[in-house]
């Protein structure tokens, strides 16, 4: 008779499981999007082909990326000044838009897991009545809007999570350097300086992308 009802919902192992996983979500997504864009190395059968993506200058190689401008620019500070002030507020820039990009990322990232959390994790408990308490038809009424208002809550709390982690991350694709920018910057480089600078893409077999060890200059 003072059975206890096994059906009630529990909470404390699925929040700990959901917990998990919304970490690994996030540290994943940071971890893409802190990754720079060097060379890429995919399988094609049996076959590993490395997607060549840099900037070229002579012998001298550098990323395909605004760290690779960053570097070429420290790499003429000294043997050309007049060049390197022409092309340091550009590259500037495009520093301050990728912090910009991963600010906002990791901003939606972080709003996004802690309002998952507090749906999953942080709507304590409801108590459930026994058969011997006197307002027990009370209490039970009050134990089931207990339960109806944590899942009220967890819905809510988990629809603003997956909300701002994609606010987060549309805003930060939206506001990363492009490699349009990019072919700017190479392209202003060009018309000031006799020595081109080339950025070089390769052929991906995964993706059958038509750049067959393209070499484009400005």
């Amino acid at each position: 008779m003072n059975k206890r009802n096994e059906s009630s919902p529990k909470f404390a192992p699925l929040s700990r499981n959901r917990t998990r996983f919304i970490g690994a979500c996030v540290c994943a997504a940071v971890a893409v999007q802190a990754a720079p864009a060097h060379a890429q190395a995919v399988t094609d059968g049996d076959v590993t082909v490395v997607i060549p993506n840099h900037l070229a200058l002579g012998n001298r190689i550098f990323d395909g990326s605004v760290t690779g401008l960053r570097d070429y620019l420290e790499s003429i500070r000294t043997t050309n000044p007049q060049l390197y002030g022409q092309l340091a507020p550009d590259v500037a820039n495009l520093e301050a838009q990728r912090t910009a990009s991963r600010a906002v990322l990791v901003t939606g990232l972080v709003a996004g897991a802690a309002s998952m959390l507090y749906a999953f994790a942080g709507q304590g408990s409801c108590q459930e009545p026994s058969l011997s308490d006197p307002h027990f038809a009370a209490d039970s009424q009050a134990w089931g809007a207990c339960n109806q208002h944590k899942i009220d809550m967890m819905a809510l709390f988990g629809f603003l999570g997956v909300a701002a982690i994609t606010a987060g991350a549309v805003g930060g694709y939206a506001l990363a350097p492009s490699r349009s920018d990019l072919l700017e910057v190479v392209d202003k480089n060009n018309r000031l300086s006799p020595e081109p600078l080339r950025l070089q893409l390769g052929y991906d077999p995964s993706h059958q992308l038509a750049f067959a060890g393209a070499t484009l200059a400005f």
